[in-house]
């Protein structure tokens, strides 16, 4: 009996141990349901500037602080900026939203549902959409007053930016 009794607390120990472990490891005090990943040229003065003057609400969602250079998030990752990323490959689906040139990108393969990234900067900025009904030209509108503080890149890099692409309907 007393063998059975101490290895059910030694069994109940660990679990305690790993519950308590694994509370521990969530994002910014607990695991809001997504990851971010520093994008690699988030380093830039134009992204730091960005993020400092991101909206407080987009979409009907709360900004979230997730500690991440270059990133942010609003509703629990239902709305994903980054800014820092490498431009988009080509001028597919583009949209001039707030006088601001959006590529539209292949989802990625994290959940993403739709996949934006600015056309035309220096630096790019990415945003990811969780949904198909997120208001995306109501969200790229909000962005657009911060994006167009971007530098618009010199006509024969990052996609010719003197073409432009166009306008959202």
């Amino acid at each position: 009996m007393t063998k059975l009794l101490r290895g059910t607390l030694c069994v109940t120990a660990a679990l305690t141990a790993c519950t308590a472990l694994l509370a521990g490891c969530g994002l910014g005090g607990g695991d809001r349901g997504y990851n971010l990943v520093k994008p690699p040229f988030s380093g830039s003065p134009a992204c730091t500037a960005l993020t400092d003057r991101l909206p407080e609400e987009l979409g009907g969602h709360r900004l979230e602080k997730p500690g991440v250079d270059g990133a942010a998030a609003w509703g629990d990752g239902d709305i994903i900026l980054y800014c820092g990323m490498p431009e988009p490959a080509a001028a597919g689906d583009c949209r001039t939203v707030g006088g601001v040139d959006w590529v539209g990108q292949k989802p990625a393969d994290d959940g993403t549902a739709e996949m934006f990234a600015t056309w035309g900067r220096d630096t790019t900025v990415q945003v990811r959409f969780a949904g198909k009904d997120a208001g995306t030209p109501a969200v790229l509108q909000s962005l657009a007053p911060v994006v167009k503080q971007i530098k618009e890149a010199e006509a024969g890099t990052a996609g010719e930016a003197s073409t432009g692409c166009g306008t959202a309907s």
